[in-house]
């Protein structure tokens, strides 16, 4: 069986990026699990990983082609969702599923407000840590920012889902250091950046009125 033989809509388009994770369900397994985005061919197939935990030998037998799967991840503060099929597995050298590209995506908004493009130096300090960023978009709830390793760092900021962190930046015309408390809801990492979405919990009422009257994003 060749991928390229497959034939599929050449008009969809999906929002996610490589090294999204995703949660996986698979017909006729009882239980759900996490993998990753790995690749994709654009209108063709997706290929996602099937984590080493996993309990291959009890379950491979529901990893044949045309099976269904239905996959969700969150996105830039958006929870999408389809149901495809499978069209491949590759268990040598590495765990490997390729699913048909799908042909409907559903998607829900977690956010109450669209965020607006900028680019805000931060400094972003958890308990134990403090690391330069930049915020690269922003509402009046929460934020995206991003911190890159330096050649200073051993590693990239250390921090989990739903811990506090302050974010510490100077806007343009409001005098002073801005102190914004926040927690993390989520978290994307590759070798050299950390991203996080950030939900606001304590902010000030100069600074909501400053990001409302901040150009919106076209």
């Amino acid at each position: 069986m060749k991928i390229e033989d497959f034939d599929f809509n050449k008009e969809r388009r999906i929002s996610i990026e490589f090294g999204t994770q995703l949660q996986v369900e698979i017909d006729g397994v009882s239980f759900n699990f996490k993998s990753t985005l790995i690749g994709i061919e654009p209108n063709k197939y997706l290929i996602i990983n099937a984590p080493v935990t996993l309990p291959y030998s009890s379950i491979k037998h529901k990893f044949f082609r045309g099976n269904k799967i239905i996959v969700r991840y969150l996105y830039k503060g958006t929870v999408f969702g389809f149901q495809s099929e499978l069209i491949e597995d590759i268990y040598r050298p590495l765990r490997l599923l390729f699913v048909k590209y799908p042909e409907m995506i559903e998607e829900h908004n977690l956010r109450s407000q669209e965020r607006i493009d900028c680019f805000f130096p931060v400094k972003i300090k958890t308990k134990s840590q403090e690391r330069d960023g930049v915020i690269l978009d922003i509402n009046k709830g929460g934020c995206c920012c991003v911190s890159e390793k330096t050649v200073n760092d051993e590693e990239l900021l250390s921090v989990q889902i739903d811990e506090e962190v302050d974010l510490r930046f100077q806007f343009p015309q409001i005098e002073g250091e801005q102190v914004v408390l926040g927690k993390v809801k989520s978290i994307r990492r590759d070798k050299k950046q950390i991203t996080l979405g950030i939900m606001f919990h304590e902010i000030e009422d100069i600074i909501i009125q400053y990001i409302k009257e901040l150009p919106k994003s076209k």
